[in-house]
């Protein structure tokens, strides 16, 4: 049974931490208009932390509670006008049985097209400071005209007043005796109005996906909730990672300086419109341990589960003070269903093994942990299909995919040893775990390393030490069970589909991941979240793709595709800085435009890689192959110094 990647209402984090806070800050505020902001990375369990906000109120009929994905709406008319026209068609619909709410309801809603009439008319932003027309609206309004006089005959003659009065609507009151202004400051006593006559109490917003919408549609949904919606028992709760939406504001308002005062300006624009924010920690090896063991139960009993749900309200006592270490026992899961055991000891074990290097790897992200383990079932499930089932232990199958997932260069030379092995074993692995266990102590390895190392069984021990350079890999080698003895055949050729079944991770999802970052500003910058997610052996493999792409252009007077990508990939995975630094001081300064000077200062930011750059600068300040990288130099280093570059 595969784990379901949705939103859920079942909290297996203890996020109803979160959600219990927002309720209750809710029930003490409900007269006052708030915006709440749930933020985290994505898969950080945002999406589910609104469905038990969902749930909890929908029991209080005195709250309306509205659910509004933006992104579903990405592309769709003007975003300001979608999210007002969304929450007003919503409550109607929830409360068109009291009183007059169909027709104060209608009321707004002719308010709303005749903002959209507006907006496609001047084609620039509503002009709510001096309540007058813009320079930009009466121009295109007098370029409409222009057009419409230009091609009046091959216009249909019944058009032309309605192609008149569209132009005109914004210029001059309308049938209503209301210009843009007016409506907008109406609008809200409008709002309030049919709040009241909707007899509610509490009305609450809830938004979600925020975070993947382009930055214009962002942008706008956040202002119609501050110019139209924000009235008296009002709330909206904003689900994004703030990154995203911090890049956004940057891409809406690019002529705004870095920063004001201690915070940037996008920081600054964010805690403007987000009165409390709450901010989803990453999970901890002991909260890692009890998610999978409990994702593990319910893959094998089902939610519905009298036994899961009792294994569940323990795990989340537990939860509740996870510094003291308390974590669900063998026995406690053994009693979920005795006619399983055997698989709940199996689930139980594999827990304890897998899950600190899982929550290592990828960074407490619970939506990469269910993935990690869906294609932990996926393989097991195709290897049933293939017939060779009882050739595959889960345990072993789990370990191999630890290493396969965060240390894809290790993986690929034990899986390309166990291919071209008679018993199928690794010797890499066998001569790790003989080390581990002591065989190898350091006096009698630095003893050998002086030797003259002429036999391949010597030549193959020293291959092998280098991975005993990192400590991860000493960590795996200690996980239970040991794979030196196995044949690891069977477990590469069902992994051979692996890059088709791990997600997030597989190699389809990488190369559009890396395909996104080969392209435009906007492209790269939409990936950023993706990028900042990786785990270590995914950012391995992108940027070694970028790095290759890179080198492999043959003209660099522009930016070549994927060095955008590099920034970013560098920005978020710091051990790549100083790499990026080598590959600029690579490259020819003669095939070099003046691009090369510029934006390395939100990616290379570790003081190591940053004397690195500015050595590389100094050497294109000396060379005199490419006079316009010799004058440019000078300033790219004075803006490095100053925090600018």
């Amino acid at each position: 049974m595969l784990i379901p990647d949705n939103e859920t209402e079942v909290d297996f984090l203890n996020c109803e931490a979160i959600s219990q806070t927002i309720i209750e800050t809710l029930k003490h505020n409900r007269s006052r208009p708030l915006t709440i902001g749930i933020h985290g990375d994505w898969g950080a369990g945002k999406s589910s932390i609104l469905k038990m906000i969902e749930k909890d109120l929908s029991s209080d009929k005195n709250v309306a509670v509205l659910w509004f994905n933006g992104w579903t709406f990405e592309g769709f008319d003007d975003a300001k006008t979608v999210l007002i026209e969304a929450t007003i068609t919503e409550l109607c619909r929830q409360r068109s049985t009291v009183g007059k709410v169909k027709e104060f309801a209608n009321k707004l809603i002719k308010r709303v097209n005749w903002l959209k009439v507006a907006k496609r008319g001047s084609g620039v932003a509503f002009n709510i400071i001096t309540g007058l027309p813009s320079p930009d609206q009466i121009g295109t309004a007098l370029s409409t005209l222009k057009d419409l006089a230009q091609n009046a005959a091959s216009i249909n003659p019944s058009e032309i007043p309605a192609r008149v009065e569209e132009v005109a609507g914004f210029l001059k009151p309308s049938e209503d005796g209301e210009n843009l202004p007016d409506t907008i400051h109406e609008f809200r006593k409008d709002f309030q109005e049919l709040l009241q006559e909707a007899k509610v109490d509490q009305l609450v917003v809830l938004i979600d996906d925020l975070d993947r919408c382009l930055p214009t549609t962002a942008i706008e949904t956040l202002e119609a909730i501050r110019l139209f919606l924000f009235v008296p028992k009002t709330a909206f709760i904003i689900a994004a990672d703030e990154a995203m939406i911090e890049y956004a504001v940057r891409q809406h308002f690019p002529d705004l300086p870095v920063a004001s005062g201690p915070l940037p300006y996008a920081r600054n624009y964010l805690e403007k419109l987000v009165q409390i924010p709450f901010t989803i920690p990453m999970l901890g090896a002991q909260e890692t341990r009890t998610y999978v063991t409990l994702l593990l139960v319910q893959s094998l009993v089902g939610e519905d589960h009298d036994g899961f749900n009792r294994l569940l309200m323990k795990a989340k006592e537990g939860l509740k003070k996870p510094w003291l270490g308390a974590s669900l026992s063998q026995t406690d899961v053994q009693e979920v269903d005795n006619a399983k055991k055997e698989g709940l000891d199996l689930a139980f074990v594999l827990a304890q093994q897998i899950a600190p290097m899982l929550a290592e790897g990828t960074k407490g992200n619970p939506r990469q942990v269910k993935r990690f383990l869906n294609a932990l079932i996926v393989r097991q499930m195709i290897a049933k299909a293939r017939g060779f089932e009882g050739l595959i232990n889960q345990p072993v199958l789990a370990k191999l995919m630890l290493a396969e997932r965060f240390q894809p260069d290790f993986y690929e030379r034990v899986a390309a040893q166990a291919m071209t092995s008679d018993s199928g074993k690794a010797r890499d692995v066998v001569y790790l775990e003989g080390y581990g266990k002591g065989a190898q102590s350091d006096e009698k390895k630095k003893s050998r390393d002086k030797k003259v190392m002429t036999s391949e069984k010597e030549i193959q021990q020293a291959g092998a030490d280098k991975w005993l350079e990192r400590d991860w890999l000493k960590r795996w080698l200690q996980i239970k069970p040991e794979l030196g003895n196995e044949d690891l055949r069977p477990y590469v050729f069902v992994v051979r589909d692996k890059r088709m079944l791990s997600g997030e991770s597989g190699s389809g999802a990488l190369e559009a991941l890396i395909k996104r970052l080969c392209g435009s500003q906007l492209e790269v910058r939409t990936a950023e979240s993706e990028v900042k997610a990786l785990i270590e052996g995914d950012a391995n493999t992108i940027f070694s793709v970028l790095r290759e792409r890179v080198l492999s252009v043959s003209s660099l007077n522009n930016p070549p595709p994927g060095i955008n990508g590099l920034t970013i990939v560098a920005k978020h995975h710091h051990q790549f800085q100083s790499e990026v630094v080598k590959l600029l001081g690579s490259l020819d300064p003669k095939k070099v435009g003046l691009w090369i000077l510029k934006g390395w200062n939100e990616a290379i930011t570790e003081s190591k890689a940053r004397d690195e750059l500015k050595s590389v600068i100094r050497g294109w300040e000396t060379q005199e192959d490419n006079s316009l990288l010799k004058q440019g130099a000078p300033a790219a280093l004075k803006a490095l110094d100053q925090g600018a570059y």
